[in-house]
């Protein structure tokens, strides 16, 4: 209970406005990676992660904002798959600007267009370990509404007074959200129907995914243990 009251302060600690989103739509290049091997892969050691980025830190929490080099290795990092580009979205926003994890929870994998000013950010986790569906770290008021897909499914939105929109939804075990900033309705509409369907064929795919316990206990319990050290020596000084 401790980890995910401490997991949800970091997730709105790390603000998802202050970043922007992406969105997807099929085949996507190696960074999809072959999450069989993902699998495999996280069962070993996490990989060497970069300095965590300064995001909007609640003062006396640690930033929970890790940085990866790429997506396999945020994907080993987090132990789960990560949602990344549509091919048809690949010409403007591939590569990501950056790829970060919040505290080896959520995915938050950002972007900028090579041709315009717009921005996408696109976050992803696994319902069953967080215990929440909502990743998307915005406060504001919601409404409910048809992504427009074809299979009607609902999705909360959000716009903030600066015009970034702000989206999440569930499918099968996955929590998503994204936010879209520097497009007008009719891009951010077909970008958002687009996003929501190719998020149902992904989460179907990776349906039966099974996430390495074990590591991610023994991780959790690993930084539970440096907090409470860190708390003693602070109250021993």
């Amino acid at each position: 209970m401790k980890k995910k009251s401490m997991l949800l302060a970091a997730v709105f600690a790390a603000n998802i406005v202050m970043g922007q989103m992406a969105f997807a739509e099929e085949a996507q290049p190696a960074e999809e990676a072959d999450l069989e091997e993902v699998a495999a892969e996280a069962a070993g050691e996490a990989p060497a992660e970069t300095n965590a980025t300064a995001m909007g830190e609640n003062a006396g929490m640690a930033n929970p904002m890790l940085e990866y080099p790429d997506i396999p290795s945020l994907e080993r990092s987090v132990g789960f798959p990560v949602f990344y580009l549509p091919g048809n979205m690949l010409p403007l926003y591939h590569p990501a600007q950056h790829i970060y994890s919040i505290d080896r929870y959520i995915s938050d994998v950002r972007f900028q267009s090579v041709a315009d000013d717009s921005k996408l950010t696109v976050r992803t986790a696994l319902v069953e370990r967080i215990g929440t569906d909502d990743i998307s770290g915005y406060y504001g008021e919601w409404t409910q509404q048809s992504a427009g897909d074809i299979k009607r499914t609902q999705v909360y939105v959000a716009e903030t007074a600066t015009g970034i929109r702000v989206v999440r939804w569930t499918a099968g075990r996955f929590a998503f959200a994204i936010t879209i900033e520097g497009v007008d309705d009719a891009t951010f509409r077909n970008m958002l129907k687009n996003f929501v369907s190719v998020a149902d064929r992904f989460s179907h795919k990776y349906r039966n995914f099974r996430l390495n316990y074990k590591k991610a206990k023994t991780e959790e319990k690993t930084a539970e243990n440096a907090e409470e050290q860190a708390k003693e020596t602070s109250a021993a000084q």
